[in-house]
């Protein structure tokens, strides 16, 4: 692009364009039509951030998800570096302005993906500007590049459930006041980030008594048009995405790169299983054109680069699997979770994992099969609609735990969904499995539950004799506020962790710790509800494992390609 900018070290909020013009700080209703969101790993050093103009297209009820939006303003994407060792600094002491196209859309919304070159362990700052008479800043983010090594630890935040209508914009003030020790330089959002189906009903008579279930739930919609019933539903699913992103969820997705997974109520709940409570979806048309809206969303917000499965290393240490088990699930017991290719490269991953690794799901490993014999109420709660299918229930788990046991190397899983917090372990084929579950971020009023410990064998859904005991470390705390209710009410919560080199060669060192969103300490951070802090995933030798002893807990105390210029 022709615009270049001079940066000014003593006034950084003050610069200049090439031709003397000044540059404002963005105002607040500019700052609030406008957002950056890194968006994960991409392939080498680089990395993908999502940039959105919330004010196209034009009309959120009526738009389709397509191609560009028409705007005569030039947009561009500042790359500042701003921390990293002196000499890998050197390499990249200037910024780099990258031109911005809004080069596709959805309702309510034109963005595009940019990929990012970026420098091992730099710390960038990321501003989106405009240029009209003068510059201004829009919005703006942070991320870094991925490590070269452990050395200086590698933090990750997971949460799922995010209720906005009980956020109160507590989980912002919990991510402001969060330790700099403990922010993310990668976070898992593991499903919920909206709730569409709640949404929906809360536009109806009596959703104030109960959220989520109103006159709406009995809506006629199947007798309009699909083009009708596409228009009423983007106008309630667009203005639940705008407001969680531009408001509840906006300081944590600014924080770091995101990597997006997806819960039932990103479409209904126990999507793709017709809901027994929500009687307008009982309607085959319905039930498509509901898919298809909230997909649309789904895709432009959380899923821009199409890949529902990802992985990445950390160095040489450590490997991730992020594992979408909802997006390509088939309705029905025994269904598939995902399609055969993404299952076969996560079995694949599992088995030949050569060091420590990070299966990150929407929902529990650790898990009750409700259709084994004897369990005749609950599961005919879930084959009405009445219950939510578990991760067992699905046609894929048992060999995805059969995958799990022929993994040689020490693993830890991060799941979600269940509205709780816990740790726990077990031994299996010579290695230990670590599941850390959080949930919620914010919880639906009437969804509430406390931590599920009762499950002593995995796994609950038999699997060629495999048996390993399940020791709990940690759960959640129950809401304070007194009553028969707060006993089963989990605070909410998410998760840190921080990864670091442990004391033998290959070994790594995990502190988790799980923060009460609410609750606050003497510095105004977010309390810690509990924590782990000796947790080691070891490097095994594929012959020569061996069973790990129990750990004792302590207690809490696209743009492709950039086109880049120099400043």
């Amino acid at each position: 692009m022709n615009t270049r900018i001079q940066m000014h070290a003593a006034d950084p909020a003050a610069e200049e364009v090439s031709s003397g013009e000044q540059c404002h700080p963005a105002e607040s209703a500019q700052h609030d039509r406008y957002m950056i969101v890194p968006h994960g790993y991409s392939a080498g050093d680089s990395g993908q951030v999502w940039i959105a103009d919330f004010n196209g297209p034009e009309s959120a009820s009526d738009a389709q998800s397509g191609g560009a939006v028409a705007s005569p303003l030039r947009y561009w994407l500042r790359v500042e570096p701003i921390e990293g060792t002196a000499a890998t600094l050197a390499r990249e002491s200037a910024c780099r302005d990258i031109p911005v196209v809004f080069d596709r859309s959805a309702p309510g919304v034109g963005f595009t993906l940019v990929t990012l070159a970026l420098l091992p362990d730099v710390r960038y700052r990321l501003s989106l500007w405009q240029q009209q008479e003068s510059a201004h800043q829009l919005a703006d983010a942070e991320c870094r590049g991925r490590p070269s090594t452990l050395k200086d630890g590698f933090n990750v935040w997971y949460g799922t459930c995010f209720y906005g209508d009980a956020d109160g914009g507590a989980l912002s003030k919990a991510m402001d006041a969060l330790p700099a020790a403990y922010r993310p330089q990668v976070s898992f959002l593991g499903g919920d980030q909206v709730y569409l189906d709640t949404a929906f009903s809360n536009t109806g008579w009596g959703a104030s008594v109960i959220p989520g279930f109103s006159s709406r739930n009995f809506s006629p919609l199947g007798f309009h048009s699909r083009s009708k019933i596409r228009r009423k539903l983007n106008a309630v699913f667009t203005a639940e995405y705008l407001r969680n992103w531009r408001r509840g969820l906006r300081t944590k997705l600014r924080q770091g790169f995101h990597y997006f997974l997806a819960g039932d109520h990103e479409f209904w709940n126990d999507f793709p299983n017709p809901p027994g409570f929500l009687p307008t979806l009982w309607s085959r048309k319905v039930r498509d054109t509901w898919q298809s809206c909230a997909r649309d969303l789904f895709d432009a917000y959380q899923l821009p680069s199409g890949a529902s499965s990802s992985q990445f290393d950390v160095a040489d240490a450590l490997k991730f699997f992020v594992l979408d088990t909802r997006l390509q699930r088939a309705s029905g017991q025994d269904a598939n979770f995902t399609d055969t290719q993404t299952f076969a490269a996560a079995t694949t991953w599992l088995r030949e994992l050569d060091r420590p690794g990070v299966l990150v799901l929407p929902a529990p490993l650790l898990t009750r099969w409700q259709f084994r014999d004897g369990g005749l109420l609950k599961s005919l709660r879930v084959k009405l609609g009445l219950g939510d299918h578990s991760l067992a229930d699905t046609g894929q788990y048992q060999d995805l735990v059969r995958a799990i046991r022929d993994c040689s190397q020490d693993l830890l899983i991060l799941a979600g969904d269940v509205h709780f917090s816990r740790l726990a372990r077990f031994d299996l084929g010579g290695k230990q499995v670590v599941e850390v579950v959080s949930s919620p971020l914010a919880c639906l009023p009437s969804a509430v539950a406390g931590a599920d410990q009762t499950l002593a064998v995995f796994p609950d859904r038999p699997t060629d004799h495999i048996h390993a005991e399940v020791e709990y470390l940690q759960a959640g705390s129950a809401i304070g506020d007194g009553g028969k209710r707060a006993a089963n009410s989990c605070n909410n919560n998410f998760v840190t962790l921080r990864f670091e080199p442990g004391t033998v060669d290959g070994d790594v060192r995990v502190q988790i710790l799980c923060w009460n969103i609410t609750g606050c300490d003497a510095q105004q951070a977010p309390s810690v509800d509990w924590e782990m802090q000796d947790l080691v995933l070891r490097k095994r030798s594929v012959v020569n494992s061996e069973t790990v002893p129990p750990i004792a807990p302590k207690d809490s105390a696209t743009q492709t390609e950039e086109m880049s210029e120099p400043c």
